[in-house]
């Protein structure tokens, strides 16, 4: 094993965990600190080139003005159609004037009136003749340019050139009044305090200033260009680099005359200013990395000291073998402990196979009162099984027969191994108690945990009827379960055994396949089930006039009787039974029905397959009494649309009499006001309202197929008058009788 191989590892990553976030903090400062005075020299270069660029176009913008409002003048209107001479003095003295009026403006070096077609020219020096050969050519070359702003980059000279007549067009103008500008014009940016240099470049890309010697090679200068090119329209700052040292460029365009602003800086100048925080910061990082180094020995030293005394300890007790072959102290320790749980572990793995026979052995001891309380609670503690149960049952469980079965009677250990298996997936885990075999039965004990609701022998009838029904469906064997009654202390396991057996016993005796309770089974109990007869005659009124809630109320009250009474639960269901063979006499004039409920074994079955009295009267309101209401609601419904449809007859066939609704009820024996409900109902609207349309269609039919006049019409029909028959008629059918039958005919 290498000797200190874990206090070296712990040093070296308690270094890194305490050297690398100082590192990491002193990379991200200088950085930052860097980036900021970038930022700031760029913010700086921007508005000192931006103040600039505003100063020239100011000046440029306030020539223009005064260029176009000479040009525009009246003046020099009128100028230009006279051959100008030394005779006519008052207009040439007044131009002069005008023009040397530019001279007030520094920026502004030379002025010039020029007519190229009467071949004179104006400027601070006076009126002037041009000859043809030479400065006429001059004149009309430069005042050909399409463009207003005439810039040359080798001379740096900046023209502004106002065509005359203004607004003409002609090319070349017949005269034109130029500015040409002084170097002043770029005061703004020769004595700024940029930190680097400024080119300005025309509309067509060309050079007409730099400040400095920076692109003084055509080669930088063409480098630039190209990168100024390929600038999108919204991008201010480009990288380029010139000679290999990185330039900052900042862009400004020019929305006035299209002139673009560059300002350059090297980035070396910039970084000068950072280098000294530079400094400062690694000297920082350095004495915390000092500072960080001591700390994580002596920290490394005091976390090593448990993990060398444990090495020892396990040293002391393990073989050398597994010392030399350990590359650390953690391995080494981990690979004496592994041997050590190595061995625990075999012992635990024998002994767990022991455990269900062990568990198996406790029950049969507890069922058959073998053990104290004492060695009880010391039993539970070993199988660490839950205690949260209020009261338990034991059940006891045989399979009745194999005869008429796919099963031998060697096969019963077999099968009762099944079973058993069965009960422990229905029983759920917060059963502590493992089913047992035993005497060719099963045995469960069953407990009532406290934190269920409802009552403690549905849920025990439910676990024993899936029980029934699993073995049912997967064995194909009936079976006979006895059911203790319930106890709350496990010393009376053997008192509940002996109940459970009891119940069985009793199966076996009358040959009851099923689940028999022991109270159930229990011979000195005498059946006294008196029938309670006034509630049944209530319950057979509220059946007679459909009146659900009242059954139901009745029902309950019932139930409330027979549990007073201290009724089983299979006296309950013979009970019920009574009751719903006399409620199926209702159906008495119904054969068909009657015979197919009385038939229907799985209906009768499922009332003795309750377990509850709670479970006993929902199957009786929902499973008995609903039938019976549905079956009375379609006489009732059947019987009231023959009654509306024999009242239609009899106003069909004695419309002339004049009917009324009493006269009818009186002639079918019937209350008027319940005819009237019916009738509406089955018909869907008022039997004055039905009256009156079937009179109208008779109206109508007497109109289209008699000779009858109106008057006759309305009195045969037993209209109140005739120009009441022609009201309502004109109301309905919109046109008078008359005019109806006209059209009709």
């Amino acid at each position: 094993m290498m000797k200190y191989s874990y206090l070296k590892k712990l040093f070296i990553y308690s270094l890194i965990l305490g050297a690398l976030p100082v590192i990491a903090m002193g990379v991200f400062s200088y950085h930052r600190a860097s980036t900021v005075i970038q930022n700031k020299v760029d913010e700086a270069n921007r508005q000192i080139l931006s103040r600039a660029k505003n100063s020239i176009e100011h000046k440029l913008e306030t020539a223009h003005i005064m260029a176009t409002q000479f040009a525009s003048s009246t003046l020099a209107a009128s100028a230009l159609g006279h051959d100008l001479n030394r005779h006519q003095f008052e207009v040439v003295n007044d131009l002069v004037k005008t023009i040397q009026g530019f001279q007030v403006f520094d920026f502004v070096e030379s002025v010039y009136f020029v007519n190229l077609e009467k071949q004179w020219l104006i400027s601070y020096e006076g009126l002037e003749r041009l000859n043809e050969a030479g400065e006429l050519s001059e004149w009309t070359a430069l005042l050909s340019s399409p463009t207003q702003w005439e810039t040359r980059s080798g001379e740096g000279t900046v023209r502004l050139i106002k065509p005359l007549p203004f607004l003409s067009g002609q090319s070349p103008p017949r005269a034109a009044f130029v500015l040409q500008f002084s170097p002043r014009l770029f005061d703004a940016l020769v004595r700024s305090e940029s930190f680097g240099d400024t080119v300005i470049y025309n509309e067509n890309m060309e050079m007409i200033f730099r400040n400095s010697e920076t692109l003084s090679s055509e080669e930088q200068q063409a480098k630039l260009k190209r990168a100024l090119e390929r600038q999108s329209a919204e991008q201010q700052d480009i990288g380029i680099e010139l000679d290999g040292a990185p330039m900052l460029t900042t862009v400004q365009n020019s929305a006035y005359n299209g002139w673009k602003y560059v300002s350059l800086v090297h980035l070396s100048e910039i970084t000068k200013e950072s280098e000294a925080i530079g400094w400062v910061t690694l000297l920082v990082c350095l004495t915390i990395v000092l500072i960080t180094l001591s700390l994580a020995w002596q920290g490394s030293k005091m976390f090593y000291s448990p993990i060398r005394r444990l090495r020892d300890l396990v040293a002391s007790s393990s073989q050398e073998s597994a010392s030399s072959a350990a590359r650390d102290e953690i391995q080494y320790i981990r690979t004496g402990i592994q041997g050590l749980l190595g061995n625990k572990l075999e012992l635990q793995k024998q002994l767990q196979k022991q455990f269900p026979y062990l568990h198996e052995l406790f029950v049969i001891k507890l069922l058959l009162g073998q053990l104290s309380s004492k060695e009880i609670n010391g039993h539970i503690e070993m199988f660490e099984m839950a205690c949260d149960w209020r009261q338990f049952s034991v059940l006891t469980l045989r399979i009745y027969s194999l005869d008429r079965s796919r099963f031998e009677e060697e096969d019963l250990g077999l099968i009762l191994y099944a079973v058993k298996n069965m009960m422990e997936e229905i029983m759920t885990a917060a059963q502590p108690f493992k089913p047992v075999i035993m005497n060719e039965s099963c045995m469960a004990i069953v407990v009532d945990a406290s934190d269920e609701k409802g009552p403690s022998e549905e849920r025990l009838m439910r676990i024993c009827e899936e029980i029934k029904e699993k073995i049912q469906t997967f064995l194909g064997l009936e079976i006979q379960l006895g059911l203790s009654r319930f106890h709350s202390e496990l010393e009376q396991a053997s008192i509940a055994f002996a109940d459970s057996t009891a119940a069985l016993h009793f199966c076996q005796r009358t040959g009851y396949r099923g689940v028999m309770r022991a109270e159930e089974a229990d011979p000195g109990r005498l059946l006294e089930m008196t029938y309670p007869a006034r509630r049944e005659q209530d319950l057979l009124e509220a059946v007679q006039s459909g009146n659900r809630e009242a059954a139901n109320a009745v029902v309950d009250s019932i139930l409330e009787e027979v549990e007073k009474r201290h009724f089983t639960q299979i006296e309950a269901q013979a009970l019920f039974y009574q009751l719903f063979v006399k409620l199926i006499g209702l159906l008495q004039r119904d054969e068909q029905s009657l015979k197919k409920m009385l038939l229907d074994v799985e209906h009768v079955q499922t009332l003795f397959r309750t377990t509850s009295f709670e479970e006993l009267g929902h199957w009786f309101t929902c499973i008995g009494l609903e039938p019976l209401f549905q079956l009375l609601l379609t006489r009732q419904q059947t019987h009231q649309s023959q009654m509306a449809q024999k009242i239609k007859e009899v106003v069909h066939t004695r419309f002339e009499d004049n009917l009324t609704l009493e006269a009818i009820a009186d002639l079918m024996n019937f209350n008027a006001n319940y005819l009237s409900r019916v009738f509406k109902k089955e018909v869907g609207m008022s039997f004055s309202d039905y009256m009156a349309n079937t009179k109208l269609e008779m109206a109508k039919r007497l109109l289209t197929e008699s000779e009858l006049k109106v008057q006759e019409v309305a009195e045969k029909l037993h209209y109140q008058s005739t120009a009441a028959f022609i009201r309502y008629f004109r109301k309905m059918e919109g046109m008078t009788p008359s005019r109806y039958r006209e059209m009709i005919q």
